[in-house]
């Protein structure tokens, strides 16, 4: 059964740390989140590359500074956390914390995430990962040590193409067949699929041999996985 990641922690907090800590106590193996760096070059939690979406706030991340960021709060109240927030508590928990980098980090950027990975401890657990190639490939080489990811839709990727990348594949759930997943497997990839909410994209991801899928029905999923688990009880005639 492939264990489950929490997307963005949870729909209602995403990207928070009640989100991250909503995921862990529904039984997620893992979370994921997304980065930016603010203007003073502090990475921090959000998906978009401005907080008006999820926050009571206006303007681009990066035109602001972590001071700035840290007083606003999300519609239900929560803070932005900061990357060392949320890394501290996924390694306090021993979560996989799949760290998506928005941008291509600049090497001062750069500098800072391998920083906080560092501080809180968090290498044995952390998957970067990104849409853009770029990003990955200046993590993989400042850091070969750590586990890193491309994230992929649209188009096939081989195993060797995605092996290029580090050592897990992120990919769109639309991608997903028994084959292309034997391919990435023998390449000595873990593959993690992308965002499957409803029972026929877990049961295709199922038989598909996945490692891990991303959803944002943690709970729903882990019912599902539960009857799926259970052993059929016949009867003798």
């Amino acid at each position: 059964m492939p264990q489950v990641i929490g997307h963005r922690g949870t729909p209602e907090d995403e990207n928070t740390l009640r989100g991250l800590r909503d995921a862990a106590d529904a039984g997620v193996s893992g979370v994921e989140f997304d980065v930016w760096w603010t203007q003073d070059g502090v990475p921090v939690l959000s998906h978009d590359p401005t907080v008006d979406r999820t926050t009571t706030g206006h303007g681009p991340i990066t035109a602001m500074t972590a001071s700035q960021v840290r007083a606003l709060h999300t519609k239900r109240g929560e803070p932005v956390p900061t990357l060392t927030e949320a890394l501290s508590f996924t390694t306090a928990r021993r979560l996989t914390a799949m760290v998506e980098l928005k941008p291509t980090p600049t090497p001062a950027q750069l500098d800072s995430l391998l920083s906080v990975i560092r501080a809180t401890g968090a290498a044995p657990y952390v998957i970067v990962h990104s849409f853009n190639a770029d990003a990955v490939d200046a993590v993989h080489r400042a850091a070969p040590q750590l586990h890193t990811a491309l994230t992929h839709e649209k188009t096939r990727i081989t195993g060797n193409q995605a092996a290029r990348y580090g050592t897990s594949l992120n990919v769109s759930r639309f991608l997903v067949t028994p084959s292309a997943v034997r391919d990435w497997h023998s390449a000595g990839l873990k593959v993690y699929t992308w965002t499957a909410n409803w029972p026929p994209a877990w049961e295709k991801a199922k038989a598909a041999g996945v490692d891990a899928v991303l959803t944002d029905r943690v709970e729903p999923y882990k019912e599902w996985a539960r009857t799926a688990c259970a052993p059929t009880v016949t009867t003798a005639p």
